[in-house]
């Protein structure tokens, strides 16, 4: 057998997996991927941070075609990055502010911006930290600042990259200060201040990295991370291909004037791979790394070094590399950045490689022939209960979920069916009882007490306090009707009178009162 013809046949599973993933987050998938290894696609776009963005663009054709328990991680995989953006948008609401009162300029790289440009959703591209750039003038100011919010700076210093991190509860939030668009490897290129456009996520005006600048910065940013993920292919691969000639035009003028034209065309190559490969060119994999069971790629280094404009800059790259520019003057601190990068990325300057494998008893024919023969029960979690109630309501339907508390007693008893459907074309207005997601992701059936623009003030029946303020953005659904001990009835819009529940909400108080005193 040749030894091509053997070689695709023997890696035929994982690139048959890649290719299936990135029809589904480019929106396009194929009659072929109807009969996919759905386990190992879920895996493959969960390692390439694509879960998301194929749940949102091919939400119905992964419903329609992959096993059920794929269905419902693959449901909690696109809730959790949601969920995770939400709360994201949060610190960065707050974070900015912060900047802003202290007189500070600040820009938001990639992120919740770019999302909302690329794919009209802020939330749908995973991402694990946030990216500011601040001007090196404002960096003392900005650190005062992030520390008066609960951030500690975990590695870096002004004018260059710093990391920063904030514990939240069982979760560690991740913040970076970069006063440059380009790596600190790179910061001897003559790279422009950022082009600001303000995006509205939310009801807020976010300032955002845009103009001419915007694919080079991308790209070089590409380059600089070690096995990057697809789901940043796909991103410069649907900017690229949204401007214009003109738009082009000037992209690639500002990429030469950065000396990072080099950067620009190897990134539209890949895009270019990418766009072949949904098309089923599945060679077109191999210039993205992929081979056999997995994905293999060289140390960032390598490729910077291959892109450099001119031999100069790979000399000044080369001199960045062995002495960072943050570590220079200070011999202690260049002696424990080597020991550090010594103990934990020595072996990657040989290359890196990635496997993939479905987990196991996802979707295994053995667990589908068992649920074949003897039925199974239907096990819906929060995560997946809250995800398929807004996919229901979204598409004009409705669904009954139960509430277990008290806190809507007397309107809504502890275990009564409520009946959730989308929201009205009117709106939402005072009076309603919506279900909606907390700040921690955990969901709320409680009534709408005042509608502030784009914010919700809530409270259930029976409380003694208002929720804290819900965005719009986070209402699931309203509750029309309640169905329990075998009478069903229309949820009024007023809030009923009830002694018993007066003399609760009288105890809750009393309670409040003692636990204060104490």
């Amino acid at each position: 057998m040749p030894r091509d013809l053997d070689r695709a046949s023997a890696d035929a599973p994982v690139r048959a997996a890649v290719a299936t993933a990135v029809r589904l987050a480019l929106g396009t998938p194929g009659q072929d991927d109807r009969v996919a290894d759905w386990p190992l696609v879920l895996e493959v776009t969960r390692r390439e941070m694509l879960a998301a963005l194929a749940w949102m663009r091919s939400r119905p054709f992964i419903r329609d075609h992959a096993d059920t328990d794929t269905v419902m991680a693959w449901r909690r995989a696109a809730l959790a990055v949601d969920l995770r953006g939400e709360r994201q948008f949060d610190v960065l609401r707050a974070t900015l502010a912060t900047l802003t009162g202290r007189g500070v300029d600040a820009v938001v790289l990639k992120g919740m911006p770019l999302g909302t440009r690329l794919y009209n959703d802020p939330f749908v591209r995973c991402s694990t930290d946030i990216d500011l750039y601040v001007p090196a003038a404002g960096r003392r100011v900005a650190a005062e600042a992030l520390r008066a919010l609960g951030w500690v700076r975990e590695a870096g210093a002004a004018p260059w990259h710093e990391a920063w991190s904030r514990e939240a509860g069982a979760d560690t939030e991740h913040l970076e200060l970069h006063s440059s668009l380009v790596s600190d490897h790179l910061t001897h290129l003559p790279t422009p201040t950022p082009v600001v456009t303000y995006r509205d996520i939310a009801g807020m005006l976010v300032p955002a990295l845009d103009g001419p600048f915007l694919p080079a910065y991308l790209a070089a940013h590409l380059a600089t991370h070690q096995m990057p993920p697809l789901l940043w292919d796909i991103d410069f691969a649907t900017l690229w291909t949204s401007l214009s000639e003109d738009e082009r035009g000037a992209a690639l003028r500002a990429a030469a004037a950065a000396r990072l034209g080099p950067y620009l065309a190897w990134a539209c190559e890949r895009a270019t791979s990418i766009l072949a490969v949904a098309a089923g060119d599945t060679a077109r994999l191999d210039a993205l790394g992929f081979a056999q069971q997995g994905r293999q790629d060289v140390h960032s280094i390598v490729r910077h070094f291959r892109l450099a404009a001119s031999s100069g800059d790979r000399l000044r790259l080369l001199a960045a590399f062995v002495v960072p520019r943050g570590a220079r003057g200070n011999l202690l601190e260049l002696l424990q950045y080597t020991v550090a990068r010594l103990r934990t990325r020595a072996r990657s300057l040989i290359g890196t490689w990635r496997s993939y494998a479905a987990p196991s008893g996802l979707g295994s024919p053995l667990a589908r022939r068992s649920e074949d023969a003897f039925g199974r029960p239907l096990r819906v979690e929060r995560e997946e209960l809250v995800s398929l109630v807004r996919d229901v309501a979204r598409e004009g339907g409705a669904l009954r979920v139960r509430a277990p508390g008290g806190s809507m007693l007397p309107s809504i008893p502890r275990g009564a069916l409520v009946r959730i459907r989308g929201i009205p074309e009117t709106g939402i207005t005072s009076g309603d009882v919506v279900l909606a997601l907390t700040a921690d992701g955990e969901p709320v059936l409680h009534r709408v007490i005042q509608v502030d623009g784009p914010v919700l003030r809530l409270r259930g029946d029976a409380a003694v306090m208002d929720d804290p303020p819900v965005p719009l953005s986070r209402v699931i659904g309203i509750a029309t009707h309640v169905a329990y001990d075998g009478a069903e009835w229309e949820l009024s819009r007023r809030v009923p009178r009830s002694l018993s529940v007066a003399a609760l909400r009288l105890r809750r108080r009393f309670a409040r009162v003692v636990r204060r005193a104490r």
